[in-house]
């Protein structure tokens, strides 16, 4: 094999593991991390209320009708947060029962 022919293969593979890793990584088109603290992802507040007292009879209420719940101190209130699939069911069994 000649120095060109080497030359042209080494440029080949690199070449297609440029493509490669440029498909598999590509450009990072993700949001930027809110790093504030007021960015929850996912989950969505489905009420706040201001004692930890009455944030944690209402978490046990949603998480004995299955529904995954997180309380956030924020603000001087407890806020309670679901996911988006659990808002309305969520909000039906907080305003059942008052």
């Amino acid at each position: 094999m000649t120095a060109l022919t080497t030359f042209l293969l080494l440029v080949i593979v690199f070449g297609l593991l440029a493509l490669v890793l440029f498909w598999a990584f590509g450009i990072d088109r993700r949001a930027v991390p809110d790093y504030t603290g007021d960015d929850f992802g996912l989950l969505t507040e489905v009420t706040a209320v201001p004692t930890p007292e009455a944030a944690a009879v209402l978490a046990k209420r949603l998480r004995t009708a299955g529904i995954k719940v997180t309380v956030v101190h924020r603000g001087g209130l407890h806020r309670l947060m679901v996911f988006p699939a659990d808002v309305p069911d969520a909000k039906l069994l907080l305003r059942e029962h008052g």
